[in-house]
């Protein structure tokens, strides 16, 4: 199928805003001889005549209005798209799609996201939060940009940036073993450990790095979310391994008390990025980076 060009239809508007063929080569910064050409060619193309000649003036013929009217509209629609990218060459602006774990979202999210509003006002942020295995797919599949997640994690086709590491804490209740003020890893007591569900990563990254993984003497109870675990634990229901961030006076629950690890070597998780492998955008994504860190 034919298809006229955008300096085709330029041509075409410029002959009914001026009304010669003569100024319109003008305004185009062209040739007389070169606007006449590529109104002949546009002619052809479409089969149709376009514009009624005479020696001094040129109008458009009922199908050459038709023309101009639906021209006008693409070529404003193409200059939508020259601003556009003009305006994306700000560093983080346009649309991001950020993928983050429940264990992290609300807890970084009160701080991020003023901040980005504030140094970024043309980031375009969108969010969506899911467990680690489902974010990574959407990454992979290009449904999200890239993720806020913890690690260590297997994104063989991802790449990864580390921004942190975090520790974890002790959380008990404040009736449980008042005197205890720092501990052990050894000192965990794993029939009396609260996880979250199978399929949330920090409950692999806390048994992994307490070394728990062949303990199989748990509490069946398992939590959804870490509220929901942090209630059960304020209750004396058990024993938990809170993440640094969800450790702060306006997250924790009252009645909770944090025991630090005096190993040589605590137990932590990373807090990190991944993207697609060659994706064009990391300029941004290590801006995005390094305002989380």
């Amino acid at each position: 199928m034919y298809r006229p060009s955008l300096r085709q239809l330029s041509y075409l508007i410029a002959i009914e805003d001026s009304g010669s063929f003569n100024a319109a080569a003008e305004e185009c910064a062209v040739t007389q001889s070169t606007l006449s050409a590529g109104i002949k060619e546009l002619e052809e193309g479409l089969q149709r005549p376009l514009v009624i000649r005479n020696r001094k003036k040129a109008a458009l013929t009922p199908f050459g209005a038709e023309v101009v009217q639906q021209a006008r509209q693409i070529l404003d629609k193409t200059d939508l798209i020259v601003k556009r990218s003009q305006v994306l060459e700000t560093p983080l602006s346009g649309p991001l799609r950020l993928g983050i774990i429940p264990t992290i979202a609300p807890y970084v999210l009160p701080d991020l996201l003023p901040k980005l509003a504030r140094e970024y006002p043309r980031l375009e942020l969108q969010l969506f939060e899911d467990i680690t295995d489902r974010l990574i797919e959407k990454v992979e599949k290009s449904h999200i940009d890239l993720a806020l997640m913890a690690f260590p994690y297997e994104t063989p086709n991802l790449t990864q940036l580390i921004l942190y590491d975090e520790p974890f804490y002790a959380a008990m209740s404040e009736q449980r073993d008042p005197e205890k003020d720092s501990m052990y890893i050894k000192d965990l007591e794993a029939d009396q450990l609260l996880l979250l569900e199978d399929g949330h990563c920090l409950r692999e990254h806390a048994l992994e790095a307490c070394d728990l993984q062949d303990i199989v003497q748990r509490k069946t109870f398992s939590a959804t979310s870490l509220p929901t675990l942090i209630q059960m634990v304020r209750h004396g229901y058990g024993m938990t391994l809170l993440p640094e961030m969800a450790c702060s006076p306006e997250t924790l629950a009252p009645g909770v008390r944090l025991i630090p690890f005096k190993d040589k070597h605590p137990p932590t998780r990373q807090i990190g990025l991944c993207w697609k492998r060659g994706d064009p955008r990391i300029k941004d994504f290590e801006t995005f980076a390094e305002t989380l860190k």
